[in-house]
């Protein structure tokens, strides 16, 4: 007897879930009059559900997926290439044009003591990794130190910092970015 009981009740739910399983659902969004059943009057503003939230706008502006759950900060901008310094020397004829932009310093590699700085041509779009001695863009690689590389070119000498130094910006209001 139960096992007839188990097995009509085990019919119901399969003609339920066939009937249920050609009706058509209504997905849209429910504007404020399907909601209350009622027209809104002319000019009447509809009633909003929504729990005031304006005591978590701290909460809101911190980031989920950061691990200090600090607002981004964006990366400084690629810093200039760096100046060169000239030695007191008589100018050439090839000297008096203006003095070449040094290659940027992206990173430093020192292992087992073999030393290699990447460097990227000014205007160029790929870097290369250049040890002691070698030549880019007219420059050669003179020294490589844990944060800086040393290049010279003619008889002037440009240290590339690693870290160059962050200059303060001003805001609009008067403040200082830091």
């Amino acid at each position: 007897m139960a096992a007839l009981g188990i097995g009509i009740a085990a019919a119901g739910l399969i003609a339920t879930n066939a009937v249920l399983y050609d009706t058509a659902v209504d997905i849209s969004p429910a504007t404020p009059t399907q909601r209350s059943g009622t027209k809104l009057q002319d000019g009447a503003a509809p009633i909003t559900t929504v729990p005031d939230m304006s005591g978590l706008a701290e909460t809101f502006e911190r980031p989920l997926f950061s691990p200090t759950r600090r607002k981004f900060v964006p990366a400084p901008a690629e810093p200039k290439p760096a100046e060169v310094a000239t030695a007191p020397a008589a100018p050439s004829p090839q000297e008096t044009a203006a003095p070449v932009a040094a290659p940027s310093l992206l990173g430093i590699s020192i292992s087992v003591g073999n030393a290699r700085a990447l460097l990227r041509v000014d205007g160029g779009a790929a870097a290369n990794w250049y040890a002691n001695g070698e030549t880019v863009d007219g420059w050669t690689v003179s020294a490589i130190d844990k944060d800086e590389a040393v290049l010279t070119r003619s008889g002037r000498e440009a240290r590339l910092s690693l870290y160059p130094p962050v200059q303060k910006q001003a805001i609009g209001g008067g403040g200082v970015a830091q």
